[in-house]
């Protein structure tokens, strides 16, 4: 059952509020006919407010409709303005559909609040003298369809919401806010606003649409802006997000590779991106990822393969494309690093503590412990940890290049998750390098010495 009392504080106009408040009030109290009045009350007031609002920003249409209520409340409560509102409320809901405040079936579902307030008010409707007596349920279901309708959206126009949210995406200065574009593109808005929003995002992320000519933002670019549109909207409806993405699946499976497979990096660790792929273009997948050529083994991976392969460590897409693991294990030491730091993982661990003992030189330890030691930090266990700290040590080019002394306090304050259990993993990291190379300070890690003994001190005893 709805919380009524609740979707009432949700109301987007502090000067409908007490008119929602009032319906809810009556309702409560028995007062069923009242409380049905005092709801269409509300709906009226909110949808002359929005439409005033609407006109205040420029509309033109609106400005009309503005005049025709100015009219009406200058002749008071004289029997001329009176007859001047009832016209403008009779042709309220026709009007409110016109500015897209409300969709056709929103129109019908209020439409029945207004006979209903009707009955109430006008008992005479009725043959022989009985009165209309309405059930609770009914004004209930009144007052929660007033709200989920209208009370509780802001003014916002469905093509004008999804103009703005395709000028947002657009936006040359784009910065990716979850929840920005949650509340401005989803929550503010009605249901049929929402799909429509959700389903252009939907066919840009996976089909890499361009908008138009004068929009600057190349397509794939648009695209990853989308699907990050699409993950924001999933949090909040996963099953509308999934729903419209099956419905793409025709739309999306004749496209060329190369669209395909950065549609992939982009929503393939989403569970709602794999109802659009069936069997056959799984094995098209599987068989691009497969047969993908790195280039050189000392060169950067690409940054559309590297993130293509990071999807690895995504359960569903190992379970979905068998090939991708194995490609994967067979990568050379700076291509399976580049595909580690794509995204911080627990299944990279094993890997990071592999590229601690195969880096064959001072800058690619660097890089190691830059691009996967420290961000890959928070994943690690005790044991983990100390097979960090081992290969590190092991590994001259690691324990001997010129940034690690710093890294490794970083890495220090980024395994604060195992509390004193590190203690003693560090001391013997300590212990060792300093048994290895004695007489050179600089790699006796002091650094680390200094923020350990400082944590403990902070600690107190154990």
């Amino acid at each position: 059952m709805a919380d009524l009392e609740g979707d009432i504080a949700k109301v987007w106009s502090a000067d409908i509020r007490p008119l929602a408040e009032e319906a809810w009030r009556c309702y409560n109290a028995g007062a069923i006919r009242a409380a049905i009045a005092a709801t269409w009350t509300a709906v009226t007031a909110d949808l002359i407010e929005k439409i005033i609002w609407l006109a205040d920003g420029g509309d033109a249409d609106a400005k009309v409709f503005r005049s025709e209520v100015a009219a009406a409340q200058a002749q008071g409560i004289k029997a001329e303005g009176v007859r001047a509102m009832q016209k403008i409320e009779d042709k309220l809901l026709d009007e409110a559909e016109k500015f897209e405040l409300i969709d056709s079936i929103g129109h019908r579902e209020l439409d029945r609040i207004r006979e209903d307030r009707n009955l109430c008010v006008h008992p005479s409707l009725r043959h022989l003298g009985e009165v209309y007596e309405p059930r609770p349920e009914v004004a209930r279901g009144h007052l929660a369809t007033a709200l989920s309708t209208v009370l509780t959206h802001p003014p916002t126009q469905g093509r004008k919401v999804l103009a703005e949210f395709t000028a947002y995406v657009s936006d040359p200065s784009f910065i990716c806010s979850p929840a920005h574009i949650q509340a401005t593109f989803f929550d503010r808005v009605r249901t049929a606003t929402r799909r429509n929003i959700v389903n252009v995002a939907a066919k840009h992320a996976l089909c890499e649409l361009p908008l138009s000519e004068d929009v600057p933002v190349p397509a794939h670019v648009l695209a990853d802006r989308m699907a990050e549109a699409v993950k924001a909207f999933a949090l909040r409806d996963r099953q509308l997000v999934r729903t419209t993405l099956a419905g793409l699946k025709s739309r999306f499976q004749p496209l060329d590779s190369g669209i395909q497979l950065r549609a992939l990096s982009r929503l393939g660790d989403q569970d709602f991106f794999w109802d659009v792929v069936d069997q056959p273009l799984a094995e098209r997948l599987n068989g691009l990822i497969s047969a993908a050529v790195p280039v050189g083994r000392h060169d950067a991976l690409p940054a559309e393969l590297a993130s293509v392969l990071a999807l690895v460590r995504d359960e569903r897409a190992r379970d979905h494309l068998p090939g991708l693991e194995q490609r994967f294990n067979t990568l050379a030491f700076r291509h399976r690093m580049d595909v580690a730091a794509v995204r911080p993982d627990r299944y990279f661990v094993p890997t990071v503590i592999w590229c601690v003992t195969e880096a064959p030189s001072f800058r690619d330890a660097e890089q190691v412990g830059q691009l996967l030691v420290m961000p890959h930090g928070p994943f690690y266990t005790t044991e983990e940890l100390r097979a960090v700290l081992t290969a590190w040590c092991n590994n001259r080019q690691c324990r001997e290049a010129s940034d690690m002394p710093e890294l490794a306090v970083r890495l220090l304050a980024a395994t604060a998750h195992l509390g004193s259990d590190r203690y003693a993993i560090w001391e013997e990291f300590l212990t060792r390098v300093r048994t290895i190379k004695p007489e050179d300070r600089y790699y006796h890690y002091e650094g680390v010495e200094t923020a350990l003994n400082t944590e403990r001190s902070s600690n107190g005893p154990s």
